[in-house]
């Protein structure tokens, strides 16, 4: 390993713990649903003046600028699909926390996570908003006999393709989200498209599973030919600044 990444994870999981945000990645892994919503709030938080010093560095990251970019997309592409549908079912397929969600109009949301905990904290905050449309299940992703209603007309998948390193789980992932909808449907997904440094990631930070977070860089197109054989066509793509992050809308086609 890099001698100079080796140092920086030190540092990170030491001193680097004074900060909030690094202290909530080594936690609950750098890419969970809970530690995604803490960058979105933006709110540099820390132990003593040092550590939300750390905090302010840690969220002003290229990478996290662009997951905030991502959410404002991804919330306006899920606005513009609600709005084509008379009465819409929607579904989160690995939601974590989902506070995307909670800038939606009300509808009729589900909001699926095979974490316990990720599922505790949505239910928290949708009875604390008063938010009853959104509804908090456990459920996997890979398995839609798991998922709350056997149809919906909108799926969401945010983050979850960025994590998911071998080609099958896409390809399970595809089929269940398939089995889900009928023609006509919508699946509003982010892609992570370029990074800074993925070996500067792995060597210092972890995922949910508490190993080495390893990140797979997709293209929106890429994913778009894998989904074509399923019946799906993108209608939509666009790209935050940075271009870090792709957001795309696809309709089912076919069957």
């Amino acid at each position: 390993m890099n001698p100079a990444y080796s140092a920086l994870g030190l540092g990170m999981r030491t001193l680097g713990r004074l900060s909030d945000g690094i202290r909530l990645g080594y936690e609950t892994g750098f890419d969970s649903g809970t530690m995604v919503d803490y960058v979105y709030r933006n709110e540099a938080h820390g132990i003593t003046p040092l550590g939300r010093a750390f905090d302010r560095v840690f969220l002003d990251h290229p990478v996290w600028e662009g997951v905030r970019a991502r959410r404002r997309l991804l919330i306006t592409q899920l606005k513009d699909s609600l709005h084509r549908y008379s009465a819409p079912v929607l579904f989160d397929v690995a939601a974590g926390p989902g506070s995307y969600l909670f800038e939606l109009p009300a509808g009729d949301y589900w909001a699926g996570d095979i974490m316990p905990a990720e599922v505790a904290r949505g239910r928290a905050r949708a009875e604390r908003d008063g938010r009853a449309d959104i509804r908090f299940v456990q459920a996997d992703a890979f398995d839609s006999a798991t998922w709350p209603h056997p149809r919906f007309d909108i799926l969401v998948t945010s983050g979850f393709f960025d994590i998911l390193n071998d080609r099958a789980d896409l390809e399970r992932l595809m089929d269940a989200g398939t089995r889900a909808t009928d023609v006509g449907a919508r699946w509003v997904w982010t892609v992570m498209e370029r990074h800074t440094n993925l070996a500067l990631l792995s060597a210092t930070t972890i995922d949910f599973n508490k190993r080495p977070w390893v990140a797979t860089l997709r293209s929106a197109e890429d994913v778009a030919k894998l989904a074509e054989p399923h019946g799906w066509r993108v209608e939509r793509c666009e790209r935050e600044a940075g271009r870090f992050f792709a957001v795309a809308t696809m309709v089912r086609a076919t069957s």
